[in-house]
């Protein structure tokens, strides 16, 4: 038998386990933890700055409605608001004066939990899209003019609340601004036009409930795309109606001038020149057609 081996010493043995190598991430300099710290919802300032900057960075009208659906979803969940005091009730409207009925209505969609993020994601992912295309100012001006015919439509069929149609509604008119472009959603791709059907879908399988709060806004928000050609892109507007709008771009640019360029509005991205004219000229023309 070959002989054993000598044991180590015991000092050896202490020396090798102390000089055992350190993860790297212990010692990461400043600037490493920084960029983690950045992954993780900031920077040097901290997660509640990153949130700050993510919540001022949606326009400011679906900003609104985020706040007041917080706010609402917060007071419901804490006992100190119920669904009849939000709900839509054309006697409190007209007799008791309760004229914000329509709005808490249409920014009523709970207490917290997981609809209630579902919802906020489809909310404020179509609205800052639409917003962002449209403007702040035309694109307040559909949406209170959705909120209007959904409290309408509300009140004659007994719905207590329109938010789920306000949130369809709106989604509809902003796949319509580019009904080419594609979605993947659960492994298939579908048309930007094709999305609010698929969601209806889903919304039935999941729930195994017939969702006519937003069938009602897909048709409140089909409707206004038809009416109103500002919410149309100008690949949708007949020839005449491109020609109308030419000439009144051109006398829209004599006025706005070089100064302005692009049609965004306030938070949004710069636009075409054809959109904003429409909607630059739309009440010196006051023409049904033309979305007045």
């Amino acid at each position: 038998r070959p002989a054993a081996l000598p044991r180590r010493p015991l000092a050896r043995e202490q020396e090798r386990r102390s000089i055992q190598p350190v993860h790297p991430a212990l010692h990461a300099p400043h600037g490493a933890l920084s960029a983690l710290h950045r992954l993780r919802g900031g920077e040097e300032g901290g997660m509640l700055q990153g949130l700050q900057r993510a919540y001022l960075s949606v326009p400011i009208v679906t900003r609104s409605w985020f706040s007041v659906v917080l706010a609402l979803a917060a007071l419901a969940q804490a006992g100190l608001v119920s669904e009849e005091m939000v709900a839509v009730d054309a006697a409190a409207f007209a007799r008791r004066f309760q004229i914000w009925r329509p709005f808490t209505a249409a920014a009523f969609l709970g207490g917290v939990g997981p609809q209630l993020l579902q919802k906020l994601y489809y909310g404020i992912s179509f609205g800052r899209e639409l917003e962002r295309e449209l403007g702040s100012a035309e694109f307040l001006r559909a949406a209170a003019s959705s909120i209007a015919a959904l409290t309408l439509i509300c009140h004659v069929l007994g719905w207590p609340h329109s938010a789920d149609g306000l949130i369809m509604a709106v989604t509809l008119l902003a796949c319509l601004q580019n009904p080419t472009r594609a979605v993947s959603m659960y492994g298939l791709n579908i048309p930007y036009q094709y999305l609010p059907l698929a969601q209806l879908a889903l919304s039935y399988l999941f729930t195994q409930q017939i969702p006519w709060v937003d069938i009602g806004g897909l048709f409140v928000g089909y409707a206004h795309y038809m009416w109103n050609d500002n919410l149309k892109p100008d690949s949708a507007l007949p020839n005449e109606a491109k020609k109308r709008m030419a000439e009144a771009e051109k006398k829209a640019g004599r006025k706005l001038g070089s100064s302005r360029k692009g049609g965004g509005g306030g938070d949004g991205k710069p636009g075409d020149k054809r959109r904003k004219a429409r909607i630059h000229t739309v009440g010196s023309r006051a023409s049904c057609g033309a979305g007045g």
